[in-house]
């Protein structure tokens, strides 16, 4: 009986990350490189044979215009056959590399499994999670919009009105978020937040959404940027550190966006902050 495959479902590559640390092991790149060569050459010979065999029953048109139409269908279906092997070339790259990059890092004990760990540590972690889409939460919702949804939903106008607050108050977190953490994805797991960069996701923003409902553990490989002090999640703190030391005026804003998430239950103490080089399900 064969083996069961578990079969990675890459949702997030980071491509620059990935190559960057390949790059600074001596036969990373090139491992990759030789995987990749060996896989398509197996591949090749099998379709080059399917190939061949089909071609020779059809290389002896009887009309010169059915012979013209092969060798246009052939050219057109040669490029779109290279458009595609490159693409998959691409795809294979990227997904042996996530491999390779794994085993190099945790050939040389650099890969941890869990958050406990200091500022600049690599991570592989397992872990339940919330996906929090800025973008989502508002949804682009106006108040018109809002008020005629709830309508369905209840005759009662103090009811609406009640819901229809709650709405706008999301909206508003929405809008908050989108400003502190513009095109990004945040995804929270035990003692940890991840910030993912939305164009380095291989959904689009609909598919995305139906993450909200996963059950499933994510898997993220990241590094870990920070970790959330006290000084960042006490509002008066940091004002009164500001005003003590105005040099500090700089970087208020950005210790003040987690302050927000904390105050929304997003993060806590001790949590790590990671940028992350690849997420997937498995």
């Amino acid at each position: 009986m064969s083996e069961k495959k578990q079969i990675k479902e890459y949702v997030y590559i980071d491509s620059l990350e990935v190559n960057s640390i390949l790059a600074q092991f001596e036969d990373g790149i090139p491992s990759v490189i030789e995987e990749i060569r060996q896989s398509t050459e197996t591949n090749t010979e099998g379709t080059t044979g399917k190939v061949s065999s089909d071609v020779t029953g059809g290389v002896d048109a009887g009309l010169k215009g059915e012979a013209k139409i092969g060798s246009e269908f052939g050219t057109t279906n040669n490029e779109s056959n290279s458009e595609m092997y490159q693409e998959a070339i691409s795809t294979v790259y990227h997904d042996y590399a996530i491999n390779i990059m794994t085993n190099k890092l945790d050939g040389a004990k650099l890969l941890k499994t869990t958050t406990k760990q200091p500022e600049g540590a690599y991570v592989q972690l397992t872990s339940n999670f919330e996906l929090i889409d800025p973008v989502s939460i508002g949804s682009n919702l106006d108040s018109d919009t809002v008020s005629f949804m709830l309508n369905f939903d209840s005759n009662n106008s103090s009811d609406v009105e009640d819901a229809q607050k709650g709405f706008e108050a999301m909206i508003k977190l929405s809008t908050i978020l989108n400003k502190f953490f513009p095109d990004s994805l945040l995804i929270t797991t035990n003692n940890a937040l991840t910030i993912a960069e939305k164009s380095n996701f291989r959904m689009n923003e609909a598919q995305l959404k139906s993450l909200v409902l996963a059950k499933r553990k994510i898997k993220i490989i990241g590094k870990i940027e920070s970790i959330v002090t006290d000084d960042i999640l006490d509002e008066d703190q940091l004002t009164k550190n500001v005003e003590e030391n105005p040099t500090l005026l700089m970087s208020l804003m950005p210790k003040f966006s987690f302050s927000i998430l904390h105050v929304f239950g997003l993060i806590k103490k001790e949590d790590r902050l990671i940028k992350p080089i690849a997420i997937y399900f498995e």
